[in-house]
């Protein structure tokens, strides 16, 4: 009997083998990344809400950060508690909703995310040239808007950005 391969069974159609080779490729960079940034004694997921602050402007909501990591409410709410424990972040509540809170980096936040290496992003990308990143970007842009317009939800990034970044490349 021959043995058929995980990822692309000739059996299935070609959406289910293209999903599981993104998401293993997903996790096999996210893995690099964990490791890389283990040396710094923090995880990926404390990186990107560390990113998503400086992305905002220096302060974010949970909302927000629920948003954009797609994460659930009370898992991003634990998060953003250990992280002020370890003193990457402060949490002021809002004057208007009392129950709200507006999330900001500490130096030693800011200091940490500025050693952040990106090493592993770098890595995992460097099988690609410029033009075949501008080709992955644009795909997956699409590929992201219609997985959230699945879930009848909008995108909250601007994949127009990264094209713009291509193009001036």
């Amino acid at each position: 009997m021959e043995k058929k391969d995980p990822i692309i069974n000739r059996d299935a159609d070609i959406d289910f083998p293209l999903w599981r080779l993104l998401d293993i490729t997903r996790y096999m960079i996210f893995r690099f990344r964990e490791k890389e940034l283990a040396d710094l004694g923090i995880t990926p997921e404390q990186a990107f809400v560390l990113d998503i602050i400086r992305y905002d402007g220096g302060s974010t909501t949970i909302n927000r950060i629920v948003t954009m990591s797609q994460r659930k409410h009370n898992s991003i709410s634990a998060l953003i508690d250990r992280m002020s424990r370890q003193g990457l972040l402060r949490k002021n509540r809002t004057r208007r909703d009392k129950r709200a809170f507006r999330i900001l980096s500490t130096p030693k936040g800011e200091q940490l995310l500025e050693k952040i290496p990106l090493d592993s992003v770098h890595n995992a990308f460097a099988c690609l040239n410029i033009g075949e990143k501008a080709q992955l970007a644009k795909y997956l842009g699409r590929l992201m808007t219609s997985a959230f317009a699945a879930i009848g939800s909008e995108s909250p990034y601007d994949t127009s950005r990264l094209n713009e970044i291509y193009r001036q490349t």
